[in-house]
């Protein structure tokens, strides 16, 4: 058994290894602001990016402990498209658009059957509340109002939707659809990614690491990842980018992958995603749609595509 010196050398020869990396910086995307900076918190609660890349935004006011603003913002202008005031007691995690201008807030923990998300029209008023499962990871909606929510692994051995790892439910925050169980699918202890393109969520859990797709009833392996404990994974077609995630010596590396019929295999280099300017990119919010990685820190916007992913990882193995 290592002893903690001997771990923290190994961690400190991977550190190493990634810097040497060729890098991908994020591009400045747009801006998240409140209406009224002066009554809200300077800070976003929760941010989130719809399916079409609208992002959205929820900010506390400094006054009225249960009084948020939730913001709409499209990517090059500095100025918000769109505000509700809501009256909520939740301790928003997550937010996300619905259809005909409803929102979606929740948070990411709840006791057995207690509330923890609501669905707000674009007028305020308070159309559904009720429990999508405890120890949310993830949480995203589709185009046709479907909410997938992916758990962590603290959601073990839970009696709700959170005991599948991944669970899909209507607008009226009713489940349509639980990770089945029995199927002779890799079991999900911890939903470490999601992506939701289109109505298919993309996903990749621990501890088998194997790479899925999942629309209406229908799930699929697509095989193991060669590249494990990543927590933001992209795609598009057969392409796919798998970022690491955590406190890990690789947290900001991104290995190119792609999907054939003999299964995942790493094909491309690698590169680490940066800030513009080359400075390292630690503490931000990160949203996978489709080939977007979306990033948030504070009231800036972020993003950067496969294409730029592809194109450091590529030039750096040249």
């Amino acid at each position: 058994m290592r002893t903690d010196a001997e771990r923290d050398q190994a961690s400190l020869r991977r550190r190493l290894e990634a810097l040497r990396l060729p890098v991908a910086s994020l591009q400045r995307h747009g801006f998240v602001m409140p209406s009224d900076p002066v009554a809200t918190m300077r800070e976003p609660e929760a941010v989130g990016v719809g399916p079409d890349g609208t992002a959205f935004a929820v900010w506390p006011y400094r006054e009225g402990i249960n009084r948020k603003q939730v913001t709409w913002h499209v990517g090059g202008r500095r100025r918000v498209v769109g505000a509700v005031d809501v009256e909520t007691d939740l301790r928003v995690s997550f937010v996300q658009p619905l259809p005909e201008g409803r929102v979606l807030l929740a948070a990411t923990r709840a006791k057995p059957s207690a509330v923890n998300a609501e669905v707000w029209t674009s007028s305020g008023e308070l159309r559904h509340r009720g429990y999508i499962g405890d120890a949310i990871e993830d949480l995203l909606t589709t185009p046709a109002g479907k909410v997938w929510a992916g758990y962590f692994d603290e959601a073990m051995g839970g009696s709700g939707p959170e005991g599948h790892g991944l669970a899909r439910f209507r607008e009226d925050l009713t489940a349509e659809w639980l990770y089945p169980l029995d199927a002779e699918l890799p079991y999900i202890s911890d939903c470490y990614s999601l992506n939701v393109e289109g109505e298919t969520a993309y996903f990749c859990p621990y501890s088998g690491f194997h790479i899925l797709s999942a629309a209406g009833k229908r799930v699929t392996d697509w095989g193991p990842s060669p590249y494990e404990f990543a927590h933001h994974l992209l795609r598009r077609g057969a392409d796919l980018a798998v970022l690491t995630g955590g406190g890990g010596p690789e947290y900001d590396v991104a290995t190119l992958l792609r999907i054939s019929r003999d299964g995942v295999r790493q094909e491309g280099g690698r590169c680490r995603v940066v800030l513009p300017g080359g400075m390292e990119a630690r503490g931000l919010r990160y949203t996978c749609r489709g080939d977007v990685l979306h990033a948030f820190g504070r009231s800036t916007w972020y993003s950067i595509n496969l294409d730029g992913l592809s194109t450091a990882a590529c030039h750096g193995r040249a």
